[in-house]
């Protein structure tokens, strides 16, 4: 994620290099050893922030070093420009107050900033030596790892062909809707693809549909798999071979793609089926698994769910529909919240003094199922007014401790994980603007450019790279596209706000205060400070 942001640190090296400031002794030796290091500084900080995730306490620590000496290196490169500006950029008086009498003054910030620089140098030496010392440091116990949580996922999102219908509310027409497309007059295959935000139900309404007794007797055999973000297509073939062939007792482990791709082609040529591919992440999926589903006339329907826009409306080559998940109802909301969070009250249903919190409580999560069904789980062990405001005024704070919400913070985060490095920095700036705040598009590209985010491509200029940038985040349903006015803007669903201020609090990107408590030092390159009136400052 750090990436882009060092791009620029080693643009601002070379303007010191240049300046008159390197003329002091030893200073521009350091300067360029740092750029050396900052170099691999960034390639270390794409791996920690991409595949190779940090999983004990040392390897954390070890990141978090790196990270905070990248921080420091900014944050010193932007104190020498901005002194630099200042001399040169002063009003006229300044400069003829600087050209008439010799003020030692510059000479003394130049001083500041090799001795700044110095202590980097000898900071940057000792984290090897550090690492070198407590590699051997055991993985601490219980904590899961990306694959754990993908596993999870998958066993949650296969569970959903088992919920019981009481416990659904809200998709009666949405089922109706793919009822209709999965058993059209039409012989030719097609493809239906779900899209929405993690938790928004797309699993769930699928699953509902796929298990309905109508479809069960339309289809003459069907299949269920789910692909997630990394997988390998030998096995997705094997799975469907083993749901269509249940009683298929041979072992495919050793055999090739063109032997698993036969074997299937061969099972359903002649048959009209059913298959629902879920969770998928890959643009590329349809094009290696497409020849693995026959069109031979009959009436066969593909159906995937995924998280992203750009997934659902590819050209698959064959008859598409696309059905976008919509937030829930306020009334469907308010019902599927009831249903566990008032389970034990007296006529199930919620005191008049714990109304309001709770219709708030409700209404942050935006009518996404996931947060509602987490949330009235967390809230039906608290009884009292206090304990609802409690949990209220510190949701951010139990999303990354309580164990009761740590299933619902583990599917939002899949999608910030699968973020390009570039667009988590574009998304985690994104918090910075309040609660329910409608961000222009345009004042965002501006600010991301300035922020040194948008990576330089030939022939193409940054306002577009930008806007590049805001598309996908929109298409991968991690901002929703709003309107000022007749201008096109955007906001953060507040749930991933929540998240992604927790990430960027951790990782010192940025805070936020709301002007109701004391702004502390904490090390973070930015600074957003909000009141109660809707203003909002930031700085670096």
């Amino acid at each position: 994620m750090e990436s882009a942001a060092t791009d620029l640190f080693i643009g601002k090296f070379v303007a010191i290099l240049e300046s008159e400031a390197a003329s002091i002794a030893g200073v521009r030796d350091q300067v360029d050893e740092i750029k050396q290091e900052l170099v691999f500084m960034k390639s270390f900080l794409e791996d920690a922030d991409g595949g190779e995730q940090a999983h004990t306490q040392v390897e954390k620590a070890w990141v978090a070093s790196v990270r905070d000496l990248a921080n420091d290196v900014e944050n010193t490169i932007d104190e020498f420009m901005y002194r630099v500006y200042e001399q040169r950029n002063g009003g006229r008086f300044s400069r003829w107050i600087h050209k008439t009498i010799h003020f030692p003054g510059h000479l003394w910030y130049k001083r500041q900033i090799a001795n700044k620089l110095q202590k980097i140098l000898v900071a940057i030496r000792a984290i090897p030596e550090r690492n070198q010392r407590y590699r051997g440091a055991a993985a601490v116990e219980g904590k899961s790892t990306s694959e754990d949580i993908r596993r999870w996922v998958q066993n949650q999102a296969e569970s959903s062909l088992y919920q019981k219908e009481d416990e659904l509310v809200g998709i009666e027409g949405d089922k109706n809707m793919l009822l209709g497309w999965l058993m059209d007059e039409a012989k030719h295959q097609s493809v239906v693809s779900v899209v929405g935000m993690g938790g928004s139900g797309k699993t769930t309404l699928v699953a509902r549909t796929f298990k309905d007794e109508i479809v069960r007797r339309h289809f003459e055999c069907y299949a269920w798999i789910t692909v997630s973000q990394s997988y390998v297509i030998e096995d997705l073939l094997r799975r469907l071979i083993k749901e269509f062939h249940k009683e298929k007792k041979e072992d495919m482990n050793a055999m090739s793609y063109n032997e698993l791709l036969e074997i299937l082609v061969n099972c359903l040529e002649t048959k009209r089926y059913l298959v629902v591919l879920d969770d998928v992440w890959d643009v590329h999926l349809w094009e290696k698994i497409r020849f693995s589903f026959p069109d031979k006339q009959l009436g066969s329907r593909v159906v995937l769910t995924t998280r992203r826009e750009d997934i659902a409306s590819s050209s698959f080559g064959v008859e598409s529909h696309v059905h976008k998940i919509q937030p829930l109802e306020r009334s469907d909301a308010w019902e599927l919240f009831s249903m566990k969070a008032f389970s034990s009250y007296q006529n199930k249903s919620c005191s008049p003094e714990l109304l309001p919190l709770a219709r708030e409580l409700v209404e942050k999560c935006e009518g996404l199922p996931l947060a509602i069904v987490a949330l009235s789980g967390l809230m039906s062990s608290k009884k009292s007014l206090t304990e609802w405001s409690t949990v209220y005024n510190s949701l951010n704070w139990h999303l990354t401790n309580n164990s009761l919400l740590e299933p619902m913070k583990s599917i939002l985060l899949l999608s910030f994980n699968d973020l390009p490095y570039r667009l988590k920095q574009c998304f985690l700036y994104c918090s910075l603007f309040p609660e329910d705040h409608v961000i222009r598009n345009n004042r965002l590209i501006r600010l991301w450019i300035d922020e040194g985010f948008v990576e330089h491509v030939k022939g193409v200029t940054p306002e577009e790279v930008a806007k590049g940038y805001l598309m996908e985040l929109i298409f991968r349903n991690m901002l929703q596209e709003r309107f000022r006015g007749s201008l096109p803007a955007c906001k953060m669903h507040d749930l991933l706000r929540e998240i992604a201020l927790s990430i960027a609090k951790e990782e010192k990107f940025c805070v936020v205060h709301d002007g109701g408590e004391t702004v502390e030092e904490t090390g973070a390159l930015r600074l957003s400070i909000q009141t109660t009136n809707g203003e909002i400052g930031t700085s670096r």
